[in-house]
């Protein structure tokens, strides 16, 4: 039985939404590049419902992008947004751009007088900010007024802050090695889980595709984000939508597959599928890394020693806790696969 033990979150993170759809609203095309914040111009919530309606029908808006302050009135789910796709269409949007856009969910937002506007949000968003942000929760969001129906603006929001706290002073015991012995507390991604005995099989979290074989037993990393974690696996999981994410399974013993042999780079493996087993640890740290718009590193050191490393790539994103992270909702609402 292997049980989990939460032992650290998201290194380097100051916003509490670290990913944002692959597609940038404004250009339809996939991009890696950090989120350009500055885009957005502050506007008040407010003054955007009061605007003029239409007496039926929808107005398309050309208005530059929107940084607004707002309370969390209600998490909401999945949403109709066909309108949304139309009035994209109606702005001059290919069909391609409207259909690589994942947007099936919508939250309510409260404005600074108290008025409460359902808003779209991009799948690969709500995977998080349900779990981030609680109802009552103030939040930043950084969205695009698309059209105004006799409803009220429809916006869609491509990004999310949180009000963060101060931050304290590391205790002591951040540094610390955690469990795993591969970081220190304070540096460490994802979590670790501990099993009975050395030997347990390591099972894919879902259908994908393996791109990395670690066999050293002391693997080098020379980054925080990487560590030096002995033998790992990385999958690489492609959704419906095209979103992505890897899979890194780290501190591993043997590495062998369902059919007693060392998983292939290129090999494709199942959901539950063996991929390993639990090394003289007896820990197990994983780690989720999603392929999203300002989750990428800035770190040059990354790009001068990785950067041209085919089966690193999966380093380039940060790790988010797992914990945290809807697969359904980040791949839209199907399985993963490809």
């Amino acid at each position: 039985m292997i049980g989990v033990t939460r032992v650290g979150t998201r290194p380097f993170v100051t916003w509490a939404a670290v990913v944002v759809l692959a597609f940038v609203f404004a250009a339809g095309s996939r991009a890696e590049a950090a989120f350009d914040y500055a885009r957005y111009k502050e506007a008040s919530l407010d003054d955007l419902m009061a605007l003029p309606r239409p007496a039926k029908g929808v107005d398309i808006s050309n208005d530059a992008p929107l940084k607004l302050e707002v309370t969390l009135a209600d998490a909401g789910g999945a949403c109709p947004t066909e309108l949304l796709k139309r009035s994209m269409a109606m702005s001059g949007f290919t069909k391609e751009q409207v259909d690589g856009l994942g947007v099936s969910h919508c939250i309510t937002v409260r404005s600074a007088k108290g008025r409460d506007l359902k808003v779209f949000v991009q799948d690969i968003l709500y995977g998080f900010l349900p779990r981030e942000v609680p109802v009552g929760g103030k939040l930043t969001l950084y969205a695009v007024h698309v059209f105004t129906s006799t409803d009220g603006p429809g916006l869609l929001v491509n990004e999310f802050q949180t009000v963060q706290p101060a931050e304290p002073a590391k205790p002591q015991s951040e540094a610390k090695m955690a469990s795993c012995g591969c970081w220190t507390l304070g540096d460490h991604p994802g979590i670790d889980m501990t099993a009975d005995k050395e030997g347990m099989p390591v099972a894919a979290m879902e259908d994908g595709v393996v791109v990395k074989v670690e066999a050293a037993e002391q693997a080098p990393g020379d980054l925080p984000i990487i560590g030096g974690c002995g033998r790992y696996v990385v999958l690489k999981h492609v959704y419906p939508n095209d979103a992505v994410v890897f899979t890194r399974y780290v501190h591993l013993g043997r590495l062998v597959d369902s059919k007693g042999k060392v998983p292939a780079v290129g090999a494709r493996v199942k959901n539950g599928e063996m991929i390993g087993e639990v090394g003289p640890s007896k820990t197990l740290h994983f780690e989720l890394r999603p392929v999203a718009q300002g989750n990428a590193t800035s770190d040059p050191a990354w790009a001068e020693r990785y950067g041209g490393i085919a089966d690193m790539e999966w380093s380039h994103y940060q790790p988010v806790d797992p914990q945290k992270f809807d697969p359904d909702a980040f791949g839209g609402s199907g399985k993963s696969g490809k």
